[in-house]
């Protein structure tokens, strides 16, 4: 009887050190495996970005709309090899609801616009960080890194390094976050 009492007070304590489950760990499997919720998410990053021509943007133009943010570069493999996935997902899920809003960390805007042209990646749009400081501001040590953003500009989850943006899992976990 001694014995079953120490499992079950182990038990107890091994889960209440355990990080709790939220509802978008169920979605970390096969391309989004390093699916991950932070417990306390950096404050989404104010800066301004801007186009090769010139537009400027900050993330929190998209208040109101869930968005998948990607810091990426041209110089990064497996950025690139992403690119035609994200440039996918805006076409099948991106409107009113949802975004995908790429950050290119290249020396200049023209390089990273010039790339998407050359590869045909037409449902993306091309802003550059000129202040290279997007990856201090996530708290991210590499690329390619996905952020969604709630409507209310507060981080739900990321994704660090590459992942297949118009696999099953992650069109589902599009779905539930805009519904």
């Amino acid at each position: 009887m001694l014995i079953v009492g120490l499992v079950a007070l182990l038990s107890v304590i091994v889960q209440s050190c355990q990080r709790p489950k939220t509802g978008l760990d169920s979605y970390a499997h096969a391309s989004l495996l390093r699916l991950t919720v932070l417990e306390a998410p950096p404050a989404q990053p104010g800066l301004t970005f801007t186009t090769a021509d010139g537009e400027t943007m900050r993330l929190s133009d998209y208040r109101g709309q869930t968005v998948l943010l990607n810091v990426w570069a041209t110089w990064c493999a497996p950025c690139i090899a992403e690119m035609p996935t994200l440039d996918a997902l805006q076409a099948q899920r991106g409107g009113p609801d949802f975004q995908v809003v790429t950050v290119s960390l290249d020396r200049n805007a023209q390089e990273a616009a010039e790339w998407l042209e050359k590869k045909e990646i037409r449902h993306l749009p091309a802003f550059h960080d000129s202040s290279f400081a997007l990856p201090g501001q996530l708290s991210v040590p590499g690329l390619p890194i996905s952020v969604f953003y709630s409507p209310t500009g507060r981080e739900l989850a990321r994704v660090p390094g590459e992942a297949d943006w118009v696999s099953d899992e992650a069109l589902a976990l599009v779905d539930h976050l805009i519904e």
